[in-house]
């Protein structure tokens, strides 16, 4: 497979001239940086590049990718800490973070996947701004002011298969959805796969929990929440070692750790 290249800077710069009319240094330079496509993976968690366009953009841009990365990490971890019942919190300690889900995991993510999207990288894109939303849909759910849980649980006519059921459905599709972005992740590289099915395993066993709180079952349930933290710790466990590597690597240090990438084994279609 061909190199993708990505020219750092293009424009034509004049000679200085001094004042006796001798030439003096070279205002500017022009420099290139070849990436090599496991390389461009790995920065951009996009398989290819997929036109002049869009290195174009690449080269004008800095990579959101890892803007992507800690906003979602930093939200997901101390999420998982609370349901794992660390040092005394429980999931009902989630409260203290609807600010967190609005700002930090909703309205961070959300940009970082619109960014994605104008310099063309569509999976991170899709990735980014959907679990966006999801943070924020989980702070309109959490959110004292909408009064979710006093309206459906305890308000007239409220119980718990009222109450529980529909978000544990909800957690559920998103499950779904995530095991698809995990078999799409596999022309990525094995931390991304790591994280996408830990996060899906995590939206499965929430799903869970959710449905037997319905049917109040709340040992099997509570149990469950617990598992679910566990699981969310380990894709967390996959963030971190991600984001160490987007950190290196913008900063061009000297060595890097590898992300195992996975592209080799999966050709692109036209091949």
């Amino acid at each position: 497979m061909a190199s993708k290249e990505s020219e750092v800077g293009s424009n034509e710069h004049p000679t200085y001239h001094q004042a006796d009319g001798t030439n003096g240094h070279e205002l500017g330079r022009q420099i290139s940086v070849t990436l090599t496509p496991q390389q461009f993976e790995e920065l951009y968690l996009q398989p290819s590049i997929k036109s002049r366009g869009q290195a174009g953009l690449v080269k004008t841009f800095a990579n959101p990718t890892a803007l992507g990365i800690v906003s979602f990490l930093l939200t997901l971890s101390p999420t998982t800490a609370c349901l794992m019942g660390w040092r005394g919190a429980s999931s009902n300690s989630l409260l203290a973070l609807v600010g967190v889900y609005y700002f930090h995991g909703g309205m961070a993510l959300y940009v970082a996947g619109m960014l994605e999207f104008v310099i063309g990288n569509t999976f991170p894109a899709l990735v980014f701004s959907s679990f966006g939303t999801f943070w924020l849909s989980l702070a309109g759910f959490l959110d004292p002011r909408f009064a979710v849980q006093s309206t459906l649980l305890t308000g007239n006519g409220g119980s718990p298969a009222v109450y529980y059921l529909p978000f544990g459905y909800y957690l559920l599709f998103w499950a779904v959805y995530t095991y698809f972005l995990t078999i799409a992740a596999l022309r990525t590289n094995v931390v991304l796969v790591w994280i996408l099915l830990f996060v899906a395993l995590t939206f499965s066993t929430l799903g869970a929990a959710y449905l037997k709180f319905g049917q109040e079952a709340a040992t099997a349930g509570a149990n469950l929440i617990v598992a679910a933290g566990a699981l969310g710790f380990a894709a967390c466990m996959g963030g971190f070692y991600i984001l160490l590597h987007l950190c290196l690597a913008a900063t061009d240090f000297p060595f890097n750790i590898p992300l195992f990438d996975l592209g080799h084994l999966w050709p692109n279609k036209q091949q």
